[in-house]
């Protein structure tokens, strides 16, 4: 067995405290082993990583979502496998497993899962992908050295008192809407925003994504959603709708798109969801449920 291992350059004590064990490892099970590490360039990284897959079965993602987006985008339409081991800031996606790093670890060697992902314009994404306030928040995030998931949260309450809400028209599985937008949310998995439960509901093998419109009320409405939210009792917010879909699109121009957790571009949008395309090895403890 070979594995090719994709990791982001890092000082933190849980990324090298991972790299030691699958280092270990594979030392022990005698496989080898390749490590790409990535230079923050999404479009060189993912060409690079494509040109090394034909060499490996598996590829391990070894960081936060962003490092799992970049490997989900490099591996769509390939046979490779995909395996995690969570270490990054905000680790959304694994988060909606509930497991601990032990079941992470223990998932590498598990029968991989054909699971759905999403696709928003060019881009796909395995946990969320949303339009607006949501992807406000990482861009002011992105414009700080060293961010954390406290930083996220921080940075939501703060800049709730400033954000302009924007009209959004698009159309939603052929039903065409237009509202005032604050947050508009395609879920493919459950958890976004450092910990925000916000798609409760959401499958990874059922073939379609949750969408989750948050309407904006004003200043005061904005924040009693965002608290609802927060006590995930946001499906008791007026101004929200919940729908499932396979497509959607967003004609509106000049919003800004985020897709798990990575600050992508603007609409308009085209949004899809992909029915296992992507072999995942999920840890037993969700296989289970």
């Amino acid at each position: 067995m070979s594995l090719l291992i994709i990791i982001k350059p890092s000082i933190k004590k849980q990324s090298q405290k991972s790299l030691a064990w699958l280092k270990k490892t594979c030392k022990k099970r005698s496989f080898s082993y390749c490590i790409f590490t990535t230079t923050g360039s999404f479009d060189d990284d993912c060409a690079q990583i494509r040109l090394l897959l034909s060499k490996f079965p598996k590829v391990v993602a070894l960081g936060g979502d962003g490092t799992l987006n970049l490997a989900v985008n490099a591996l769509i339409g390939s046979s490779c496998s995909l395996a995690l081991l969570p270490c990054g800031t905000g680790n959304d996606f694994s988060r909606g497993f509930n497991c601990k790093e032990d079941d992470w670890r223990k998932a590498l060697f598990n029968t991989p899962t054909a699971i759905d992902i999403g696709k928003i314009n060019s881009r796909y994404f395995i946990n969320i992908a949303g339009v607006g306030f949501d992807a406000h928040v990482i861009k002011t995030i992105n414009e700080k050295a060293n961010f954390s998931s406290f930083d996220y949260s921080w940075t939501s309450i703060k800049e709730l008192f400033y954000y302009q809400a924007q009209q959004l028209q698009g159309t939603f599985n052929n039903d065409a809407r237009q509202y005032q937008n604050l947050i508009t949310v395609f879920a493919n998995h459950k958890y976004f925003g450092g910990g925000l439960k916000i798609a409760p509901k959401a499958d990874l093998i059922d073939g379609q994504l949750e969408c989750y419109q948050m309407r904006s009320g004003g200043l005061f409405y904005n924040v009693i959603s965002f608290i609802k939210l927060f006590f995930k009792r946001h499906e008791y917010i007026k101004n929200l709708t919940y729908s499932r879909l396979n497509t959607a699109s967003i004609n509106t121009e000049g919003l800004l798109i985020e897709a798990d957790g990575e600050l992508i571009g603007k609409t308009p949008a085209v949004v899809s969801v992909h029915g296992q395309a992507l072999l995942f090895h999920m840890p037993i403890k969700k296989r289970l449920q």
